[in-house]
């Protein structure tokens, strides 16, 4: 019994590909509908890095915060969960963690699934600089306004690991409070595709320490399925050829 170690949780994808840096090695880029279900790909990723290897900084891009903590129940239920069963950790993706999508990296976190957080937000938030998990380790959380405000920071630091985690909707622009709504406008193709320059030096950076990457489409704060559909396709076209998806993907910085 391996728990379920190939299952694909509902409304998940997922493509393996060459590592975009270190020889060798190969990658996975999951594609979630709902953003709590990559909860599941950042635990199985951890687990297979091993418990030697310290768990990787986190860097989303994201409309929203996304770091609201989990309740006392949730940490119970995270708690209780076989790590090593699959199965077991989809269904709590899907029927335990808070179906807002906002609870899951400081869920992840809380499990030691993650190590940092760096988030580049557009949401007005109040967060804690610092969440402590269930073994009391610290984890530091970083929110930026910008991707250059992010490297100017990371590039100082010697990160072995990186989860690189990206919602769709951080390509929109709202002025609703809580993001989308019926106004929701799309950023400009081309500056999206500058945003995720893979020649840059921020992605260089990231490329060298990827183990793992994650894209959420969730249409409700993209303006529904035309926008998101659109972001994702500018969104693959930026970092992957052929398209990610077609079980030939890979990386467009690489010639493929």
């Amino acid at each position: 019994m391996d728990g379920g170690k190939y299952i694909r949780p509902p409304g998940t994808y997922y493509d393996i590909l060459a590592h975009p840096a270190r020889a060798n090695q190969a990658v996975e880029v999951a594609v979630v509908q709902d953003h709590r279900f990559v909860f599941f790909y950042w635990l199985k990723w951890n687990n297979e890095l091993g418990v030697e290897i310290p768990s990787p900084t986190l860097v989303s891009l994201d409309w929203h915060a996304d770091l609201v903590p989990p309740s006392e129940g949730e940490r119970a239920e995270l708690m209780a969960l076989d790590t090593n069963n699959y199965k077991s950790v989809a269904i709590l993706c899907w029927e335990k963690l808070n179906p807002l999508n906002d609870g899951h990296i400081l869920s992840a976190a809380y499990l030691g699934l993650i190590g940092d957080i760096c988030v580049v937000c557009k949401q007005k938030h109040t967060t804690p600089d610092r969440f402590r998990d269930v073994n009391g380790n610290i984890h530091a959380i970083r929110c930026y306004r910008s991707v250059d405000e992010l490297f100017r920071e990371l590039k100082n630091e010697g990160n072995a690991n990186v989860f690189f985690d990206i919602d769709l909707d951080y390509f929109t622009e709202s002025t609703d409070p809580c993001g989308g709504g019926v106004n929701v406008q799309l950023v400009g193709d081309d500056d999206i595709r500058g945003i995720l320059n893979p020649q840059s030096e921020l992605f260089a950076w990231m490329f060298e320490r990827l183990a793992g990457m994650t894209i959420a489409t969730e249409p409700k704060f993209c303006g529904r399925f035309v926008n998101s559909n659109h972001l994702f396709s500018i969104v693959s076209s930026a970092l992957f050829h052929p398209t990610l998806l077609s079980q030939r993907c890979g990386w467009k910085h690489r010639g493929a």
